[in-house]
């Protein structure tokens, strides 16, 4: 999908647009997460965070294959979207972080229902401005 021309050229964003890449990446990891919210169950780490520009996952149990894989599409889609925007704007810093419901959770013996999990995306530009989204799911099913 092409998108219009702007005051800033053709097919440039303004930096407001960054907000709303920050949703799209927020609720791209959420719908791919379960192998995270896995790994905060089976480990008892509520939290997970993502750099998204030097892809760097943390605690490190969870940093495995995996889920670097999710964390690097995460990645691509952000440095495709920051491509558009308008010179001088830029994406400076990049985090994704996942909180899981994991002390509010049931288990059936082949998988878990994880509770509310928020999924919080924050972009700072080169201004140094912050643009956060959080993303909440309230319930996640895990599969072992």
């Amino acid at each position: 999908m092409e998108t219009p021309d702007t005051p800033f050229g053709p097919n440039k964003l303004g930096r407001k647009h960054i907000k709303s890449f920050a949703s799209g990446i927020a609720h791209m990891f959420s719908c791919s997460a379960q192998h995270y919210a896995w790994l905060a169950y089976q480990h008892r780490l509520p939290t997970v965070t993502i750099d998204l520009l030097d892809l760097r996952i943390e605690p490190s149990e969870f940093d495995i294959e995996r889920n670097r894989i999710l964390a690097g599409m995460c990645q691509r889609t952000l440095l495709r979207n920051a491509e558009q925007l308008a010179p001088p704007g830029a994406v400076v810093t990049a985090s994704l972080s996942a909180h899981f419901g994991i002390d509010d959770y049931s288990e059936d013996g082949r998988s878990a229902s994880i509770g509310r999990s928020v999924f919080t995306a924050i972009l700072t530009d080169d201004r140094g401005k912050e643009w956060r989204v959080d993303h909440a799911e309230e319930r996640m099913l895990i599969q072992s």
